[in-house]
């Protein structure tokens, strides 16, 4: 079971923004997994720490400058007499390092209950903990051998630090948990398919993240009225205010928009078209097909439900239906959402589950050194029909090809005909196809194949040294 976020369940409790940039301006309270008192000062657990300095010029840059960090620190946040950092002023130095390890824990906790066993750190050999640190001087945010660090961003209001967006902070996450469960390539065989499926994989991880927080989901139902294609809280990744983010889950983009993208022997993309494009545009259409799949399985489960009416089930639409009607299906969702709020809640929550456990069975089965976004594909599928999604498998699998992303050679099931098919409920069992022997819940890959990986993913966008 996903933890909750009722506060009167045993666990730790937090106050953690669900989306700090986009205007929610109040903290949601969160219970987190580990007991109270399990949680020291810092906030610190046995498998991570925070630590916030004084001032940090420069990020981490591995193996060159790694944890731990030795220089001044603001005091830790310190829990309560129960245990629980839930009492700390939201405007305190502390604050910030109770938001980043609460956003950390929270996605863990949310993607262990996917996979079904605890993340071991794939560095927990020689780097038991991850150290979390809240602000950098830079203007971006990553993860590493050993460590997180979030950086901030001038805007005409001030300084936005980054530890206090969720999406950022889960997504930095997201990469963390994806090399403790994948692995990496060999350092020489790193793929421009890897790099891109760790970018779509960690933006969906914050999706989903996100959509456990009620506050998320209510705002999110009334601001589209039921039509998640609509620009919203929650398909705006990487939110930096009410009007700019940094990518969309919710987009158009197709593999061959992006066939001409190369991987120089030095690391360096090479872009023919001169826009700079890396990883991130390569990993657009893996991340729009699942987010297709996610509107899918809702959109079946409120036909399923009898909150869509026969007329408006765009289950057997093409895109280019659905793009002609969009303001009709529009209107007759909103009608249909205003009766039945709860029930398109419940159907959400569903689909949020069920990309959860499909991403959670990718992750458990796909091999680093054969990664492909066909493969991929193929786990994605076999997990929803494992699941009882069969009757709409045929539109699962068309999500994925429009994109360019054809997983038929990597599946081990068939596909009957048509785009939706009679009622095919049950369960199946999720077969680990590619099985690796590991330690439980750790792919405990090599350092010099991670930190190769990791120079790899840069993030343009955000790369300013800043100071204040």
């Amino acid at each position: 079971m996903i933890p909750s976020a009722n506060w009167s369940r045993p666990g730790v409790r937090f106050r953690l923004f669900p989306a700090y940039a986009d205007g929610f301006a109040e903290p949601e309270l969160v219970v987190l997994s580990p007991l109270p008192g399990t949680v020291g000062p810092g906030p610190a657990d046995a498998t991570m720490y925070t630590i916030n300095p004084l001032h940090k010029d420069a990020p981490y840059d591995p193996p060159d400058y790694v944890p731990p960090y030795r220089g001044p620190v603001h005091a830790p946040a310190l829990p309560d007499r129960y245990g629980n950092f839930d009492w700390i002023p939201v405007e305190s130095e502390q604050f910030l390092a109770a938001h980043t390890y609460g956003t950390a824990r929270r996605t863990l906790d949310i993607w262990e209950a996917y996979l079904g066993h605890p993340v071991v750190w794939w560095h927990a050999a020689f780097l038991p903990q991850i150290e979390l640190v809240p602000l950098v001087h830079w203007d971006n945010a990553h993860s590493g051998p050993g460590f997180m660090e979030m950086g901030a961003r001038k805007t005409d209001d001030g300084i936005a630090p980054f530890c206090l967006n969720f999406d950022i902070l889960a997504h930095e996450t997201g990469h963390a948990i994806l090399f403790s469960q994948i692995g990496t390539p060999p350092e020489d065989a790193v793929t421009r398919e890897f790099l891109a499926f760790h970018e779509s994989f960690a933006d969906l991880v914050a999706v989903i993240g996100i959509l456990h927080f009620r506050s998320i989901t209510g705002h999110l139902l009334a601001e589209s009225q039921g039509n998640l294609y609509v620009l919203n809280v929650v398909n705006r990744i990487g939110t930096l205010s009410r009007t700019e983010q940094i990518r969309v889950a919710s987009n158009v983009a197709k593999m061959d928009q992006v066939a001409d993208l190369r991987l120089a022997p030095d690391g360096s993309w090479i872009d023919p078209t001169g826009l700079n494009r890396n990883q991130h545009s390569i990993a657009e259409p893996l991340t729009g097909a699942i987010f297709d799949i996610l509107v899918e399985f809702y959109q079946d489960d409120l036909v399923d439900k009898g909150l869509i009416p026969p007329a408006s089930d765009v289950r057997g639409w093409t895109r280019d239906e659905v793009d002609e009607s969009f303001s009709a299906l529009h209107a007759q969702s909103a009608r249909a959402f205003e009766r039945f709020t709860e029930g398109f809640a419940g159907s959400l929550d569903r689909a949020r589950d069920l990309v959860g456990q499909c991403m959670a069975h990718v992750m458990l089965t796909v091999r680093p050194e054969t990664l492909n976004f066909p493969i991929v594909a193929a786990r994605f599928l076999e997990a929803a029909v494992a699941m009882g999604e069969g009757n709409i498998l045929p539109a699962l699998l068309e999500h994925f090809l429009w994109r360019g992303i054809d997983p038929r050679p990597y599946l081990a099931i068939g596909v009957p005909p048509g785009r939706s098919g009679p009622r095919w409920r049950e369960r199946g069992a999720l077969i680990v196809t590619e099985p690796r022997n590991r330690v439980r819940g750790c792919a405990c890959g090599n350092v010099h194949g991670f930190i190769a990986a990791r120079r790899l993913m840069r993030h343009p966008h955000r790369s300013a040294v800043l100071t204040w």
